[in-house]
């Protein structure tokens, strides 16, 4: 029999990034969907980033970001990515109307490109009507109907946030780190910082949520996502979808 051969297409891979206000994470992607799991890391450990990206057996072909933070970790990024793979990143904004997600805003570029595109793939992923609620240095909350359309949002801030605000305010008292196992009422100063960090979050997210879900006609679906969703996760009185990676599926999503 003569031999017949196979041609198989190339695949093509994306590097995608979310700069945070605190940290970037990243995930390579193919065909719109995240492959091995995203990375994290805080704006101080850019070394760290450089050295896991040159133990790629191959550079991606494409690179896409959204930047939240200052323009300088983005240049540093970028410059990198031009040196070692001849790759310029795409950064993107915040449209009018994208991703199948049609933005309440009046002036859509001040809506944060991560709150668009955690609202994206919360509706690629089939959870729409949703309240999709980012947990990051920000807390934020927004509401996209089934259809696509954006009903609002809030800002509250997020468990950092709050830590370094007393601290400036009160700086008398201690700095203390998060904890999967936290007492309501404690009898100890450390312990009550804890406490009302992460249960007095905890209850605002429930109590936000539930008012979204009281005004909305239709069943939304709680979505939670950002570096302190499965913290904050645990001190929820109430059932929730867990996404932490939903910008960077939105992100993977767009054409």
């Amino acid at each position: 029999m003569p031999h017949r051969a196979t041609h198989r297409s190339r695949i093509v891979t994306e590097l995608l990034m979310d700069i945070g206000n605190s940290r970037i994470k990243w995930a390579r992607a193919h065909e719109g969907q995240i492959v091995g799991g995203a990375r994290a890391a805080s704006h101080d450990s850019l070394e760290h980033v450089f050295s896991e990206w040159r133990a790629l057996a191959a550079p991606p072909d494409r690179v896409r970001l959204v930047n939240v933070s200052d323009a300088s970790v983005a240049g540093q990024l970028s410059d990198w990515m031009t040196s070692h793979w001849a790759i310029r990143p795409e950064t993107v904004h915040t449209p009018a109307m994208g991703g199948g997600v049609r933005v309440a805003y009046a002036r859509p570029a001040a809506l944060g490109t991560d709150r668009w595109l955690a609202m994206v793939g919360a509706k690629a992923a089939g959870y729409a009507p949703a309240c999709v609620v980012d947990c990051g240095t920000a807390i934020t909350v927004d509401v996209v109907a089934a259809d696509g359309t954006h009903q609002g949002g809030l800002i509250v801030a997020g468990l950092a946030a709050q830590q370094e605000g007393l601290a400036q305010l009160a700086p008398a008292l201690p700095r203390v780190e998060w904890s999967t196992r936290a007492p309501f009422l404690t009898a100890d100063t450390e312990d009550a910082l804890i406490s009302g960090y992460l249960h007095g979050t905890a209850l605002a997210i429930q109590g936000i949520v539930r008012r979204c879900m009281k005004n909305d006609a239709a069943r939304l679906t709680p979505v939670l996502t950002g570096g302190d969703a499965p913290l904050l996760a645990r001190y929820l009185d109430m059932d929730v979808c867990l996404r932490p990676d939903l910008v960077l599926e939105g992100l993977a999503q767009l054409p």
